[in-house]
């Protein structure tokens, strides 16, 4: 026969979760497995017990399956695709007739064999059959559908106990329906912990569809393998009929009370939706045909509970979306969708089943109905903008599991909904909803899922008596159709959003073109004054030097002052004409030495023979830079002769030119020890065209740092400034 195949060492409950329940190598004693190589039909593994059905004196392993079975029977098996079941056949061994039901899988043909039961009439099988879709369609609630299911597979499989268990969120699972002996004490209500059915469990539920135990006190018969490489790759049964189940769960049966099992996976749009879990005190064996005919059901009852749930979503859906046309009319009337959205008679709250609500936009906060206090929302909202969010939204009805610091939170938000309106994550809607006490009976005590032996090995827990808890910090669950209707509510306002945008970009569009113009305009108007203003100055000139000895004191005065004003008028002309040509201009970007074009500025604008107080220090460390030569230039010369201009009265005028790092980035920067000023009180101000903040006694247009942040924001740097009354002003800048 072979040796017999290395399979998993013997698990417990401290790893039972990680258990490969799919190759545990053995099988249950009421079935029998023969398998082959799906493409040459020579056999790897068999069950020890195939000999009841074969000569003990005959190979198994290493024959060919056509030596056992005849080749109509094994062209029906070798036209399956992988992980396709056969329609079972009738095979005959020892004069007995058994049930062979094949599949493929992982690169092996499966063959299983039962003893095939005394058949049932069919007609009567369909009638039943019928009688259960008909009923199951008429049930109105999920409850009800629940229920009915319970009764019919307690009438019909005849086991003690049959429950309908769901799972929550958490994978625990409760008993919503039952159906039983009188004698036995109900389960109904009662939870059990997720450790009780693992997701690998659960897993081969959602593939396999229905399994039986047939006897939890029955030997498992172990599966052999041909010597070689079979030993170190053990089969594989997820599709098994009669794969043998975990020691550890036979072991929970058995602390029970159970001795046999059906179980049938409740699938609801691709996911365990719950389980039909049927009991027995005495070993039962359920026929493959009876078995599919659960399965059957227990699909009428997915649909079912599947239709039931779409109808009331969709009705949920319907009111949501008559509700969010009233609520976007209202919106859309005057553009305030912050107190759109909680004021009225149509909010946000009533999208969802939340019991308070908040809006966040462009920093303001707005709120209805029972919230935490403002800062608190912002703080959450923050957090979770910086948590791994998929599709930028999140929502749990158990806040403080998820994040221990809000804990706090859970009287009016242990349920949150929050969702970002753009992938920026500054704006958001939130909901919440108060928190919910219940009392929670569970099947033992969940705290205590397994028990010590002889203070050495881990074992199921044996009780299940009802252990009842009071859990706090949940709210009601989140339903399916209130994401929904919270992602269409979200969909909704980015729209009005991005339309209100628009109309501001055309507006804006309509302002650069009226800026535009209005520049052109000043440029132009600029141009045309000088030619009366040359004509004023001019003319002012004679009458100075022709008429002088005529005029008496106030009129030689009064031509000084007119003399005094062209010439300012003309600096000033001057300053608007060099403003507008800096906003027409295009950059011309090259690189350049900035100490070079300082050093030449300095000696350009005489700085030693019109300030021969000031000192000046330039840095060695300025550097090579990338931008406008020309422009670069006139930033240079407008903070410098600002920093000559204030710092003259100093006692040592001392103006330092250099470079600085800050965050990473180099600012270059031009400092003096001069009068400075309030830089938290006028740093926007002094930005402005035609802003000055002294007098007449330091000349001036107050047009040259409005040009310095002109060429700056076109090569895309950063101005900062610093400064304080009598400690002079540092002013730096980057050229990005």
């Amino acid at each position: 026969m072979g040796n017999s195949s290395l399979y998993p060492k013997e698990v417990t409950l401290t790893n039972c979760d990680k258990e490969p329940i799919h190759i545990l190598g053995k099988l249950q004693s009421c079935g029998y497995l023969i398998a082959a190589d799906a493409e040459s039909h020579h056999i790897k593994y068999c069950s020890e017990n195939i000999h009841e059905l074969i000569d003990k004196d005959k190979d198994v392993l290493g024959e060919k399956l056509s030596i056992f079975f005849d080749a109509e029977t094994l062209e029906v098996c070798a036209e399956l695709e992988d992980e396709e079941k056969a329609i079972p056949q009738k095979v005959l061994f020892n004069e007995k007739h058994f049930l062979l039901i094949a599949h493929k899988h992982a690169g092996n043909l499966v063959l299983e064999l039962e003893p095939l039961q005394t058949e049932e009439n069919p007609y009567k099988h369909q009638i039943y059959l019928s009688t259960i879709v008909s009923e199951l369609n008429a049930a109105e609630s999920e409850q009800e559908m629940c229920d009915l299911t319970a009764s019919l597979i307690k009438e019909y499989y005849d086991y003690d106990r049959v429950m309908v268990y769901r799972f929550d969120e958490n994978w625990d699972g409760i008993v919503v329906s039952e159906e039983k002996e009188p004698d036995m004490e109900s389960w109904l209500g009662l939870r059990y912990p997720a450790s009780d059915i693992p997701q690998q469990a659960r897993k081969l539920f959602l593939k396999q569809g229905v399994r039986i135990i047939a006897d939890v006190k029955s030997k498992p018969v172990p599966i052999q393998a041909l010597s070689g490489e079979e030993q170190k790759n053990p089969i594989d049964l997820t599709h098994s009929e009669y794969r043998a189940s975990s020691p550890i769960h036979i072991e929970y049966l058995e602390n029970m009370g159970v001795s046999a099992s059906l179980t049938a996976a409740i699938i609801s749009k691709g996911n365990l939706w719950g389980l039909i879990a049927c009991h027995h005190n005495a070993p039962k064996f359920i026929s493959y045909y009876k078995r599919q005919s659960c399965k059957y059901l227990t699909q009428v009852l997915s649909s079912r509970i599947i239709l039931s749930s779409a109808n009331k979503a969709l009705l949920k859906v319907n009111e949501s979306a008559v509700l969010r046309n009233k609520l976007l009319e209202k919106i859309s009337k005057d553009w305030d969708v912050l107190n759109g959205l909680v004021h009225g008679d149509y909010t946000m709250l009533q999208v969802t089943d939340a019991q308070g609500g908040a809006v966040l936009l462009d920093g303001q906060l707005r709120t209805i109905g029972q919230t935490p206090d403002e800062e608190e929302i912002k703080k959450l909202i923050k957090t979770l903008s910086r948590s791994d969010l998929e599709d930028n939204f999140y929502y749990s009805n158990a806040l403080g599991k998820d994040f221990k610091e809000f804990e706090a939170l859970k009287a009016k938000a242990s349920g949150v909904f929050c969702i970002f309106l753009s992938s920026a994550r500054k704006d958001a809607l939130i909901w919440f909803k108060t928190e919910k006490l219940e009392t929670v009976n569970w099947a033992g005590n969940p705290e205590k899922p397994v028990i010590l032996e002889d203070d050495v090995r881990l074992s199921p827990r044996k009780s299940f008596d009802k252990w009842s808890v009071l859990q706090d910090g949940h709210s009601e669950p989140w339903a399916d159709y209130e994401i929904a209707a919270g992602q269409a509510l979200k969909q909704d306002i980015s729209e009005i959003i991005l339309e209100k945008y628009e109309e501001v970009k055309a507006l804006n569009r309509k302002l650069q073109s009226a800026y535009e113009d209005l520049e052109t305009f000043s440029y132009s108007v600029a141009h045309d004054l000088r030619a009366p203003l040359r004509g004023i100055d001019g003319f002012a000139q004679i009458i100075k030097e022709d008429y002088s000895d005529v005029l008496d004191d106030f009129g030689k005065s009064s031509v000084d002052t007119i003399i005094e004003s062209a010439d300012r008028m003309n600096h000033l002309i001057d300053d608007i004409l060099q403003f507008s040509r800096v906003t027409q201009a295009t950059l011309s970007r090259t690189n350049f030495s900035l100490k070079e074009v300082t050093e030449e500025l300095v000696r350009f604008l005489n700085v030693s023979r019109d300030f021969p107080k000031t000192e000046i220090k330039i840095s060695e460390a300025l550097p090579v830079v990338n931008g406008d030569p020309k422009m670069t230039t006139q930033i240079m010369q407008n903070l410098l002769t600002n920093a000559l201009k204030y710092s003259a009265a100093a006692e040592k005028p001392l103006i330092e030119i250099g470079v600085e790092d800050i965050h990473g980035k180099p600012f270059y920067f031009v400092k003096d020890n001069g009068i400075g000023f309030d830089a938290e009180r006028h740093r926007a101000r002094i930005f402005k065209l035609f802003s000055r903040l002294v007098g007449k006694e330091y000349p001036g247009s107050g047009v040259g740092l409005t040009i310095v942040k002109r060429i700056i924001k076109k090569h895309n740097g950063k101005l900062k400034v610093r400064s304080s009354p009598g400690k002079g002003s540092t002013f730096l800048f980057t050229l990005e």
